[in-house]
């Protein structure tokens, strides 16, 4: 037996996480709307963090935007294609369009979106990336959960199926 079998069995017996994890799921599947406000906030969390990272990048916008975009599409392409919920492209997405979608809030706010019918035009043109970055996250949520009670195989347990 190889020393990483070796190990990832180790992990297995010492795994204090998993009763804990059985209880979660165990919950959240008898409430689905529970359900759907956790994976929210986990897509909530994804955006904050790529927005942070895109910020934290030391180059210019759009070459963080790049690496960040490659970054995900990797990401994507290599782990969550074995995974029940995917975060990586849509946490991107999110966090592009939050900061405009910001500044058209705080011109609605202060009332400068109201100044003439272009900037009104313009603020509202700016919400709706972030409106439809919105609704794709609430109706795949709401898809995820209804469609399988909120079960969908862990990343490991289907890719060790298909190998």
């Amino acid at each position: 037996m190889s020393l990483s079998v070796q190990f990832h069995n180790l992990l297995e017996r010492v795994n204090v996480l998993e009763r804990p994890e059985d209880a979660v799921d165990d919950f959240l599947y008898h409430n689905p709307t529970i359900y759907k406000i956790v994976l929210l906030i986990n897509h909530i969390f994804r955006v904050a963090t790529m927005s942070f990272f895109m910020l934290a990048l030391p180059f210019s916008i759009p070459v963080n935007l790049a690496l960040c975009f490659s970054a995900s599409l990797f990401y994507r392409l290599t782990v969550e294609g074995y995974c029940g919920y995917k975060f990586a492209l849509p946490s991107f997405a999110g966090a592009i369009t939050f900061p405009v979608a910001q500044e058209a809030v705080a011109n609605l706010i202060s009332k400068a979106a109201l100044h003439s019918f272009a900037d009104f035009a313009l603020t509202i043109g700016s919400l709706l990336p972030f409106t439809a970055y919105v609704a794709y996250v609430v109706l795949t949520v709401d898809y995820d959960v209804d469609d399988d009670c909120g079960i969908l195989p862990s990343c490991c347990k289907d890719y060790t199926e298909r190998t």
